[in-house]
């Protein structure tokens, strides 16, 4: 399997935060960035990991414009149905 180490410190960094994070946040908390370039890489790599689901969330700007928000994934570490 390729990229596996990069894989199993993304596991670890979202079993550290169970609450979840968006790709960009778990690109930040990587010890090293050298393996992924962006969170669109990241997200390709989440994709078939076992055990990592995703959720939609909300996000607002108030910026400019009042109640512009527009919506991006969370990525959590689900331990169900893991065996022990």
């Amino acid at each position: 399997m390729r990229k596996m180490r990069v894989r199993r410190q993304i596991e670890d960094t979202l079993r550290a935060n169970p609450d979840g994070l968006t790709a960009g946040q778990i690109l930040e908390r990587l010890p090293s960035q050298r393996a992924v370039s962006d969170a669109r890489h990241l997200a390709n790599l989440l994709r078939g990991m076992k055990n990592i689901k995703k959720r939609k969330v909300k996000v607002s700007q108030h910026h400019l414009l009042v109640g512009d928000s527009y919506s991006v994934n969370e990525y959590y570490f689900d331990d169900e149905g893991a065996e022990i």
